[in-house]
C-alpha cells in the first residue's frame, strides 16, 4: 500500500505546532519522583512483602507533542510481522505470534492498552482485525485507516467494548509516575479491572508483563511472583499460557527479561 504525501502532512503537523511554541513549554509537576513517596510505601510493596530496587525514567512526553505513526512505518511493521521477527521483545513479540495464530482477531475491533510504537497494532492489522484503538497517556496521531487512539480520560468520556484486548509490556507501568501517569500503587491491579468492562464479556486479553520473584523497580516497572501475579489475574480464566514456565516466579530478575503471554477470557 502506497500512502502518497504523509511525509508533508507529518512536517506540517510538527511546523504548526512549533509555531504556536507549545514545543517547548515545561510543565511544572511532570518530572515523575525519584523516591517512592513515604506515605504510599506499604502499599506499594503489599506492606513489605515486596522488595524494591531503584532504575529511574523520565518518559513524560509534552501533552502538545504527539507521536506521529505514518503508514510507512506501520507497513515496515507488517513486513516484519509477515516474517514473524520479533520488534520489541524478541521472545514476547515470537510467543504472541503463537497466542494470535491459536486465538484469532480476524474482523475484530481490538484495543492495545499502551504504545510507544505502532508494532502490536500492526501484528493486529497483519491477523485480520478489522479495527485496532490504542489507549495511550501520551498523544498518538495514525497515518492510517483502521487505527485511531485516545487518552484514558478520552474513554472515560466516550467508552466502547471491544472483542479483543491487548496489553503487551504495559500494566507493570501503571501508577508508578514514569509515563506521567498519576501516582497509585494498585494502579496494574485496577487496569485488569477496567478491562473487564472495555473487553466484551466472554472475550479475550493479550497479557504480557515481567514475571519472576516479587519485585518493584522504582520507577521502571513491577515483576510479578507468586504474590502479585495471582492478584492481577484475579477474576479472569487463563486459557492458555505461551513462554511461561512457573519455576520463574522464584527467580530474582530485575531486568524484567522475561515476558510470557497470558490468554485470558473475560468471565
Amino acid at each position: 500500500m502506497k500512502f502518497i504525501g504523509e511525509g508533508k502532512i507529518k512536517r506540517t503537523i510538527i511546523k504548526l505546532l512549533k509555531k504556536t511554541n507549545l514545543a517547548i513549554v515545561k510543565l511544572k509537576g511532570m518530572t515523575p519522583p525519584k523516591e517512592i513517596p513515604h506515605g504510599l510505601l506499604y502499599r506499594y510493596t503489599l506492606g513489605g512483602r515486596i522488595g524494591v530496587e531503584e532504575c529511574y525514567y523520565n518518559n513524560v512526553g509534552l501533552p502538545f507533542i504527539p507521536r506521529i505513526y505514518t503508514g510507512r512505518k506501520i507497513n515496515s511493521f507488517l513486513e516484519q510481522i509477515k516474517n514473524r521477527e520479533a520488534a520489541h521483545y524478541k521472545i514476547t513479540d515470537k510467543e504472541l505470534y503463537r497466542a494470535m495464530e491459536k486465538y484469532p482477531v480476524e474482523d475484530k475491533s481490538c484495543v492495545v492498552m499502551g504504545s510507544i510504537s505502532p508494532f502490536y497494532e500492526s501484528a493486529c492489522i497483519f491477523f485480520g482485525a478489522k479495527t485496532v484503538t490504542t489507549i495511550e497517556y501520551n498523544k498518538i496521531i495514525f497515518l492510517h485507516p483502521q487505527m485511531k487512539t485516545m487518552t484514558p480520560a478520552e474513554y472515560d468520556k466516550n467508552p466502547a467494548e471491544f472483542d479483543a484486548g491487548f496489553s503487551i509490556s504495559s500494566f507493570e507501568h501503571d501508577g508508578l509516575g514514569r509515563y506521567g501517569d498519576p501516582l497509585n500503587p494498585e494502579a496494574d491491579l485496577e487496569a485488569m479491572e477496567k478491562m473487564k468492562k472495555i473487553i466484551k464479556k466472554g472475550d479475550i486479553l493479550f497479557l504480557s508483563v515481567p514475571v519472576g520473584k516479587d519485585l518493584l523497580v522504582w520507577n521502571a516497572h513491577r515483576i510479578y511472583g507468586r504474590i502479585r501475579l495471582p492478584l492481577l489475574l484475579k477474576g479472569w480464566e487463563t486459557l492458555d499460557t505461551f513462554g511461561f514456565d512457573e519455576s520463574k516466579l522464584d527467580v530474582l530478575d530485575k531486568s524484567a527479561g522475561c515476558q510470557p503471554v497470558f490468554v485470558l477470557k473475560n468471565t
